[in-house]
């Protein structure tokens, strides 16, 4: 194997394995929390990604199930009821690598998966 077909391979095997993690973790903790919601929020779990969505019911439910979750909606859709602890604008990072991977100096780009 080339140094490349190797890294390629490794992407492949991490991903793999996120997505067996993330699937156990659905299975293990979220999908009964969810079955049968909790009267109070179930403190958010710190390793979690967390989502974005734009249903109140999906937000309400993905919350008391201990999920970090954002609604995303406009303001003039937010009732006056809905204790919002600080507003934020959506951004997006400056320091993503967006360079093409090289091996000396040559660009080499990935096949997509």
């Amino acid at each position: 194997l080339v140094f490349r077909d190797l890294v390629a391979f490794v992407v492949q095997l991490q991903c793999t394995l996120l997505d067996i993690h993330a699937l156990l973790d659905y299975v293990e903790i979220l999908y009964p929390l969810l079955t049968s919601l909790p009267l109070k929020p179930v403190h958010a779990n710190p390793t979690w990604m967390g989502c974005f969505t734009r249903n109140t019911e999906v937000c309400e439910s993905l919350y008391f199930a201990g999920v970090p979750v954002w609604l995303v909606c406009d303001e003039e859709f937010i009732p006056l009821t809905m204790n919002i602890i600080h507003p934020v604008w959506l951004t997006f990072p400056d320091n993503i690598v967006r360079a093409m991977y090289s091996e000396s100096g040559v660009s080499k780009p990935f096949p997509s998966i």
